[in-house]
């Protein structure tokens, strides 16, 4: 099977970003938390943690904070390229289920609500496969359909972590039927954008579903206003990212590419 192509990195506005590789290491292995570290790996498609033996713990806690690092350097340069641009909400796709978008999406809004000043929003759009609740040991949030039915302000359907007080989740408990139909309802539009307003300057990550296999992400993606694609280092192809260049079409722009799991 072809391997993805190396790449320097999408362009935005002219500008190339980056595509930032997991060499030897996935990104993906990282925890929820520091206070985590070396005690759990969180994996695609995986709905537990697996507790790591007291003879691994040295290597994990390493482990732990190359993650770490890698995921201050993606924050900074995040942050730096959409507050220039005026940007407030990034979606962050996986190519493929089991890419690790999920993780990095979580990851990514906890390191940038470490920040003593910077707010961020985690808001799990996967709606047909939500995850993040679970993941993030929290209930989870009524149906979106629910509270935009009763017209309720997503701030009520939102949950703040104990451990990362700059950090709202919104993660819905369970999988929402016509998940598509949902995420293109202006319904939903508009209660972001007052979300939003409510919230000037914090810094909303979208978690969404694979961009390639269904319409789900194509449906959320023009919720964002930039976009950040995970893509799979070990099984992914060079035909996922040319189809990928046709979907994004027309869509917001790409700010640069995760290779998860790469080993090169």
């Amino acid at each position: 099977m072809p391997r993805m192509p190396r790449s320097r990195g999408p362009a935005v506005g002219g500008a190339t970003l980056f595509t930032q590789r997991q060499r030897g290491h996935s990104l993906q292995a990282g925890t929820d938390s520091t206070a985590q570290r070396a005690r759990a790996a969180d994996g695609p498609g995986h709905g537990g943690r697996t507790v790591a033996a007291a003879g691994a713990m040295p290597e994990a806690e390493a482990h732990a904070r190359l993650v770490e690092s890698r995921l201050a350097i993606l924050r900074t340069r995040i942050l730096r390229e959409m507050r220039s641009r005026g940007w407030h909400r990034l979606a962050v796709v996986p190519l493929t289920r089991g890419a690790g978008g999920s993780f990095v999406a979580r990851a990514l809004a906890r390191a940038i609500a470490r920040q003593p000043h910077t707010r961020a929003m985690l808001i799990d759009l996967d709606l047909a496969q939500p995850s993040q609740a679970g993941m993030l040991g929290i209930p989870g949030c009524p149906p979106l359909t629910e509270a935009l039915a009763a017209g309720r302000p997503l701030d009520e359907i939102a949950t703040s972590l104990a451990d990362c007080p700059n950090l709202t989740v919104i993660a819905p408990a369970r999988a929402e039927p016509a998940a598509a139909e949902i995420l293109q309802d202006e319904a939903l539009a508009q209660a972001l954008a007052l979300l939003q307003a409510a919230h000037p300057g914090s810094i909303a990550i979208l978690d969404t579903a694979p961009l390639i296999g269904a319409d789900d992400a194509l449906a959320a993606l023009p919720l964002a206003e930039a976009i950040l694609l995970v893509a799979d280092g070990q099984n992914g192809t060079a035909a996922d990212m040319t189809l990928a260049e046709r979907l994004l079409k027309d869509m917001p722009p790409v700010m640069g590419v995760i290779l998860n799991k790469s080993e090169d």
